[in-house]
């Protein structure tokens, strides 16, 4: 008979030999991936410049469903604007129809309002990925641009929610600054 040493020890060699030998099989290549269509038909935008850039990557890249900053903005808008003093007094409510269009530019992001002055006197502002537009200036040393003449002077921003756009405006003439709030539905 064998004692219990030896057999601990050819028990331990053998499983040590065990464990090399498996150790060292030779390597397998895996079952080939089942190809998944869901990534051929699931379609992402490949634009950096779009505000739903890579949205849905992995995929298949398509620049057709980009969203750019300006879209958010374009067509017409029924704004309720009311008109405050600086001592926060409000001097008029009315209605004004904005029609946004975007202008020829490679960012995606200019966009020109009429309805402020009626359909003539644009005005002009620039969107970001943040539904936010901000007054663009074009004046050399004052924030804003020209509005409905040569001598008012527009600056401020417009703010995208769900279903509506906010404003913020302050408009300055020759008798002072007027703020302009409200908030305009999609037609």
């Amino acid at each position: 008979m064998m004692s219990t040493k030896v057999k601990g020890t050819l028990l331990l060699l053998l499983m040590g030999m065990a464990a090399v030998l498996y150790a060292c099989s030779k390597y397998k290549d895996p079952p080939p991936a089942v190809p998944n269509d869901e990534l051929k038909n699931r379609k992402y935008c490949n634009d950096p410049l779009a505000v739903n850039f890579n949205w849905g990557f992995p995929g298949t890249p398509d620049s057709t469903i980009c969203i750019y900053p300006v879209d958010s903005f374009l067509g017409s808008w029924a704004l309720t604007d009311t008109a405050f003093l600086p001592d926060g007094t409000i001097k008029s409510t009315q209605t004004r129809n904005l029609v946004f269009t975007a202008t020829e530019d490679t960012l995606k992001t200019h966009l020109s309002a009429t309805g402020w002055c009626g359909n003539t006197f644009p005005f002009f502002a620039t969107a970001n990925k943040y539904r936010r537009a901000v007054i663009d200036t074009l004046l050399e040393g004052s924030p804003g641009q020209h509005i409905c003449n040569n001598t008012d002077t527009l600056s401020g921003s417009l703010l995208l929610g769900n279903d509506t756009m906010h404003i913020d405006f302050a408009i300055t003439d020759a008798e002072g600054t007027l703020y302009h709030k409200g908030t305009a539905i999609r037609q």
